[in-house]
């Protein structure tokens, strides 16, 4: 090979080396997902919520009550909801999720639920995903149903599943906003071995939604 090609070697080695260098420092990003909020008018209403107890697709073995822990701890977070405990008592929980697994909404159910705590609306939510173990993913669908509009005014449905790159860059961005240094040597990784910290993550990223909105 000739001086000429040599030099050409070189200099496309030094441009590969230079466009994967931008790569590796490319700043952690936030995960954009599917979200919806409803207009202004339809949100204003809505202040006295009740979270209902989270359902599971498939039969899969689920934390259901830890993954609505986080997602309630979040939610408080906010300070924008007054969120009412949820009695265990209240025997409409079963039918609203019974009609959602069908694809529509008992609208008897929710205004019954509403009228007797007194509430704007209901959180129901369920797990589409899980895995608590490394490396975990968690996958789940929210929707805030108003008893004043009978509709949906708030939805997220979304996969976090800490193989893919855009999860790993949105957890590192979590770890420096929303998060102050545990001192730690994990870092940001300490999310993936510990399955409440992912959990927390993920509802944290939800909730975030009303304010990205």
């Amino acid at each position: 090979m000739n001086a000429v090609g040599i030099g050409r070697l070189a200099l496309l080695g030094a441009v590969a080396i230079a466009f994967s260098a931008c790569q590796l420092e490319r700043p952690p990003e936030k995960k954009k997902i599917n979200s919806y909020l409803a207009e202004p008018a339809d949100l204003a209403n809505v202040r006295r919520i009740m979270v209902l107890p989270f359902q599971q697709d498939g039969g899969m073995p689920t934390d259901t009550e830890s993954v609505r822990d986080a997602f309630v701890a979040e939610l408080q977070k906010l300070r924008r909801f007054e969120v009412v405990p949820l009695p265990a008592t209240a025997s409409e929980n079963e039918a609203l999720h019974a009609s959602l697994r069908k694809g529509r909404l008992s609208t008897e159910a929710v205004v019954r639920l509403c009228d007797r705590y007194a509430l704007d609306g209901l959180m129901v939510g369920t797990i589409t995903a899980w895995r608590p173990y490394t490396p975990p993913h968690l996958g789940l669908r929210t929707q805030l149903l108003s008893v004043h509009c009978g509709a949906a005014v708030w939805a997220v449905d979304a996969m976090y599943d800490s193989t893919d790159r855009t999860t790993v860059s949105d957890l590192k961005h979590y770890e420096m906003t929303q998060k102050q240094d545990n001192g730690t040597l994990h870092g940001w990784e300490l999310n993936l071995l510990a399955p409440d910290q992912f959990t927390h993550y993920v509802a944290n990223r939800f909730v975030g939604t009303w304010a990205d909105g």
